[in-house]
């Protein structure tokens, strides 16, 4: 076949080929989509991403007013003066806040798909500066203790003190704009002391994220888990966090200086129903999965024009230089047994994990295209060669995957160095004499 007609054919066959990879980049987006229902529904029926916010001081405060107003009696005007109540109600933030928490994870799902839970043990404590709380004329008639929460499901045990002594906790955070929470009722006598000191004790579970909002003038987190790939997030990072194959540690210190959400809770105050500024002013992590088997596979198939490329681009080499001639059909059929891994790929690594899937679909398609090429070439070491370049193509595209950060410059350098080899392989080939040959053969 002449090669100026040969060539845009192989061309096209690849274009092709590429239908059935876009339709199973579709398949792969059906199951993430099903991947994140399941998480959802995990949540949903065991504990949201947590939130932690507080704990916050609530005071009812009242005095009185005096009033005046001019009244007629016996035809004759004159003043009066009322004395009015009115009562209000302040939020007091703390002036230093620390967490100490550690958490271990836990895998939960449905069939194939699974979600990531964490079991909190949570320990906090913060500091109230009271002075010049009531003004003259004033006095407290109420206090609360309030902490947020992502979801109230996630409370395996809750205790809160003041001063040293225990506080009887219900559900409820009495703030709108807090999503869940609870409250504990202070007694007032707890407001006379210069500071207020509180404690918190609580075993929380969530599902995937985990946030700290720090509304203390300075708050200081201390967390540690047992999960090894923690994707740290929210308005600040951990400072000098700790990796390891085990678990990982981070602890970050915050000043009002450095964080706006004092600001964002005093402009939200107690009567708003939402309060935008909090989430902008959180930080915390998300627990990552870094082998997710949906995301690696996408990314795989990223690189099916590029082994399409490579694979044809050498047996096309095997072709000229080897003096075979395949059919186009030949070609559409290797490729067809390249675009088979992807799918082998996906349905394998939804049981035994992407790793073992790779290896395994890989092997299956290396044997196949080699016995086939063997048998249409009828040459068995060509078809070990084919076996070889495959698994070092595999191989290959495996290390890419694993290297993100290198992916597109190894990339570029395999592809410059496979036009490379290809160009000096056939630098003393005449094209235009086998052009010519392809020509005159029956």
């Amino acid at each position: 076949m002449r090669l100026g007609f040969k060539i845009p054919l192989i061309g096209f066959t690849m274009l092709v080929l590429l239908v059935p990879i876009l339709l199973l980049n579709g398949l792969v987006y059906e199951r993430q989509q099903r991947a994140a229902e399941v998480r959802a529904e995990v949540a949903q029926s065991s504990s949201r991403a947590q939130r932690i916010t507080g704990p916050l001081l609530r005071i009812e405060v009242e005095r009185a007013v005096p009033e005046r107003r001019l009244v007629m009696e016996e035809g004759v005007q004159r003043e009066v003066v009322e004395t009015k109540t009115v009562r209000e109600a302040r939020l007091l933030l703390p002036a230093r806040l620390g967490y100490e928490a550690g958490f271990t994870s836990e895998r939960r799902g449905r069939s194939l798909f699974l979600a990531l839970l964490y079991h909190l043990k949570l320990k906090a404590g913060a500091e109230f500066d009271t002075t010049g709380l009531l003004a003259e004329g004033e006095r407290a008639i109420r206090a609360d203790l309030l902490l947020g929460l992502g979801d109230n499901r996630g409370i395996r045990s809750l205790a809160l003190s003041a001063g040293g002594k225990p506080l009887a906790v219900e559900p409820g955070a009495q703030l709108p704009w807090l999503e869940a929470g609870v409250q504990a009722s202070l007694p007032l006598a707890e407001l006379q002391a210069q500071q207020l000191s509180v404690q918190l004790d609580a075993e929380i579970s969530g599902t995937e994220a985990l946030d700290f909002v720090p509304v203390g003038a300075d708050t200081e987190v201390r967390l540690g888990g047992d999960w090894p790939h923690p994707s740290f997030g929210g308005d600040l990072l951990p400072q000098a966090p700790e990796l390891r194959a085990d678990g990982f540690s981070a602890q970050w210190k915050v000043s009002r200086l450095a964080s706006q959400a004092q600001q964002a809770v005093r402009q939200c105050g107690l009567e708003a129903t939402h309060c935008a500024g909090l989430s902008a002013h959180a930080f915390g992590l998300r627990l990552v999965d870094p082998v997710d088997r949906y995301l690696m596979t996408e990314r795989a198939m990223k690189y099916a024009l590029l082994v399409l490329v490579l694979v044809f681009g050498a047996v096309f080499f095997v072709e000229v230089v080897g003096g075979d001639e395949l059919h186009p059909l030949h070609y559409g059929l290797i490729g067809l047994a390249l675009a088979m891994f992807f799918l082998l790929l996906l349905a394998l690594s939804e049981h035994i994990g992407f790793g073992l899937a790779y290896l395994l679909a890989a092997l299956a398609c290396i044997a196949l295209i080699a016995v086939y090429l063997a048998g249409v070439l009828e040459s068995r070491a060509k078809g070990w060669a084919s076996a070889g370049l495959l698994a070092g193509l595999y191989a290959l595209l495996y290390a890419l995957l694993k290297a993100e950060d290198y992916a597109l410059l190894g990339g570029a350098l395999v592809l410059f160095g496979c036009l490379a080899v290809f160009m000096l392989a056939t630098r003393r080939v005449r094209w235009a004499a086998l052009g010519r040959a392809g020509t005159q053969q029956p």
